[in-house]
């Protein structure tokens, strides 16, 4: 029967005591199904037509459980109409109009509660715990709009994903609401598929996919808003500032900071400061801890997480235990290869029994002694030269010696491919690093990665790394540009270009299409002018800030526009420029004017604002970018970046290319992210 749940396991006993469906009048959804998968879940994504403030008031019974746990909740919504609002919505005059008008009707929503002074008191304690996980980021609002017909109505799909800590997933849909009556007085049915139930894992999988499409606003004629920053600015504002952690019938109490819990038992006179900074790096060790077990695979750490410093603590651990002789480290750029030589010196030589450190990139040819002599060696090897040295050494070699292969995702390239395909698997480890591991658009080389170095085995992102105080919180600024008649002509001709090809018989594909279309946009005429005003009114903008534009061309006018307002700028185009590098580095230029050079894997802990007028369609390269002005400082402890973007205006009609919107979503709702610990 419905509801009669078993206890023997616990919590995963009374989860796969559920039901395959519910109905009202033999069932009671809301005690019988939601309360206990609410109770144990880890994760919770709800795409729903109506979520009104009874519903609101109801999930706060469940949420003193979300204080003390690693729970996320997504709700994809479309929001409840008062009367009044419905009334506004028929005199709309266009779809504009009526999205913000469901849209606001919401936020009020969330405002009178908020604000609501008649509420009980446990009641009024929950509230506050609403506005905390939303301000943290444990519970993300967004808002969905129908555009597929003239005339569309509301968003009206109802499907729930619950993901559990041991690995079970449930998936549902049916009639049910997130109200009160479409928990308890409505008359609903749900039907419910459980991953570990023959037959159901697909429909579970189907689930997950229509959620994740409708949530990332890639579904076909669905448009999806996030929180106004004004709702977002009240909700912070009554939010509480530290972790709730006690609840009780009462509501629930704040810790002091004697009683705030850590994971190292500390006497509660100890410092909070030192506290943090334990906990604050405790992934490294648990990624360290990892790796000796697999031995092979992907480490991913958001850019300015310590991977250097990670996988040097595993060199440390290997070295200790006698497991390997040697070293090989690999990856791309002079720059990156030189940052980790000078990085590597300094743990070699303070090695109980030192390692000798060589070169093999640049003007440095040491490849043929690591080769003769692996034994207490680390060779650092630019990628394209490790064919050589794999065919040079022995399969015993091999066997004791670890390679690590930095900034992981470059390896997966065609070229690497046909020369490396099979060969690192003779080496007794394999570590690869990255903030990205997979290459966007690239499944075959995302693939090699894997088969050659093994998948990821340890996580730790962007959102994670900011929350904890390892990366600084930042700000978004996107502003928004036109198309000109001349970069309109640009896009005809891609289009033309295309039609050609086809009728040549040699198609272009749509990553190629995307590539061309996305050399227009990069390089649209207006931005300077848009970033020239921009800079009247808020020129601090430009100390300590790199400008990421496509090519030097493009970047000659924003270099003028500059020369107006400091002397204390340089280019970094080419190697020649590297001084220029080391002198931004060192706080003796302002700001830097450059291309692709220093995406990845270069520490700038300085740098505070980075300007993106080129931005690629894939998140890899924004990632590295702003993952440059996102370190930390220990010289600025309160430092807070700025990301400034370039967005294509509404008022534009090229739609079949148009990865702007989806950028602007994602550095918005990462701009969001405050720190909790």
């Amino acid at each position: 029967m419905a509801g009669e749940f078993r206890n023997d396991l616990g919590g995963q006993g009374v989860i796969r005591g559920l039901s395959g469906h519910y109905r009202s009048g033999a069932s009671s959804l809301g005690k019988e199904f939601f309360a206990p998968c609410l109770k144990y879940c880890s994760a919770y994504r709800r795409a729903v037509g109506y979520f009104s403030s009874k519903a609101l008031l109801a999930w706060l019974e469940v949420l003193p459980r979300f204080a003390t746990e690693s729970v996320t909740i997504h709700l994809l919504i479309s929001p409840e109409l008062s009367d009044e609002d419905r009334d506004a919505l028929e005199k709309a005059l266009n779809e504009e109009e009526r999205q913000q008008l469901r849209k606001v009707s919401v936020e009020r929503l969330l405002q009178e509660t908020l604000e609501d002074s008649s509420l009980p008191k446990a009641i009024k304690a929950r509230v506050r715990l609403f506005a905390w996980m939303v301000a943290n980021d444990h519970l993300i609002l967004r808002f969905a709009f129908p555009e597929h017909v003239e005339q569309p109505g509301i968003f009206h799909e109802k499907i729930g994903v619950f993901q559990f800590p041991w690995g079970d997933h449930v998936a549902f849909t049916g009639s049910a609401n997130e109200s009160e009556h479409g928990y308890e007085r409505n008359y609903e049915s749900i039907d419910v598929y459980r991953s570990w139930i023959v037959g159901d894992e697909e429909r579970v999988r189907i689930k997950q996919e229509q959620f994740e499409e409708a949530w990332s606003a890639k579904a076909v004629g669905l448009k999806v808003l996030p929180l106004s920053p004004e709702s977002a600015a009240l909700i912070r504002s009554k939010a509480p500032n530290e972790k709730p952690v006690v609840a009780s019938k009462n509501g629930f109490t704040l810790p002091s900071v004697k009683e705030k819990p850590t994971d190292y038992g500390h006497e509660p006179e100890e410092p909070l400061k030192h506290i943090n900074v334990k906990n604050q790096w405790r992934h490294q060790d648990e990624a360290v801890a990892q790796f000796l077990e697999v031995k092979h695979g992907v480490l991913e750490m958001a850019t300015g997480t310590g991977k250097t410093r990670t996988a040097i603590q595993a060199l440390t651990a290997l070295d200790t235990q006698g497991q390997i002789d040697g070293i090989i480290i690999s990856t791309d750029g002079t720059d990156l290869l030189d940052q980790w030589r000078k990085e590597i010196e300094f743990w070699a030589i303070k090695r109980p029994q030192p390692y000798r450190v060589l070169r093999h990139f640049a003007q440095h040819h040491e490849l043929g002694e690591f080769a003769l002599n692996p034994k207490r060696a680390v060779l650092v090897i630019s990628r394209e030269q490790l064919a050589s040295l794999f065919s040079r050494l022995e399969p015993a070699q091999k066997e004791r010696l670890i390679i690590i292969q930095d900034e992981v995702h470059g390896l997966g390239s065609p070229s690497l491919r046909s020369q490396l395909a099979g060969q690192h698997q003779a080496f007794g480890y394999r570590l690869g690093l990255s903030a990205t591991p997979e290459r966007e658009y690239d499944q075959g080389g995302t693939q090699f990665i894997f088969d050659e170095i093994g998948e990821v085995f340890f996580e730790f992102g962007l959102e994670e790394a900011i929350e904890r105080g390892i990366l600084c919180e930042f700000d978004y600024i996107p502003l928004t540009y036109l198309l000109t008649d001349s970069d309109r002509q640009r896009l005809r001709q891609v289009y033309a270009k295309r039609s050609a090809r086809q009728r040549e018989g040699k198609p272009m594909t749509q990553q190629e299409l995307w590539t061309e279309l996305a050399r227009v946009y990069k390089t649209a005429e207006k931005k300077p002018e848009v970033f020239a005003d921009f800079l009247q009114q808020n020129p601090q903008i430009i100390e300590s800030a790199i400008i990421f534009v496509e090519d030097k061309a493009y970047g000659e006018p924003i270099l003028e526009t500059l020369h107006n307002y400091t002397y204390r700028y340089r280019t970094y185009y080419a190697e020649d420029d590297r001084r220029n590098l080391v002198d931004f580095a060192k706080g003796k230029i302002d700001c830097l004017v450059t291309c692709h050079r220093i995406s990845q894997g270069i520490d700038i802990r300085n740098l505070k604002n980075v300007i993106l007028f080129s931005s690629a369609r894939a998140r890899l390269e924004t990632i590295q970018r702003i993952g440059r002005c996102l370190r930390s400082d220990p010289n600025s402890p309160d430092k807070r970046a700025i990301v400034i973007d370039f967005v294509r205006s509404t008022e534009d009609d090229e739609s079949e290319f148009n990865a702007d919107d989806d950028r602007c979503m994602w550095l918005s709702e990462l701009s969001q992210i405050r720190r909790v610990e």
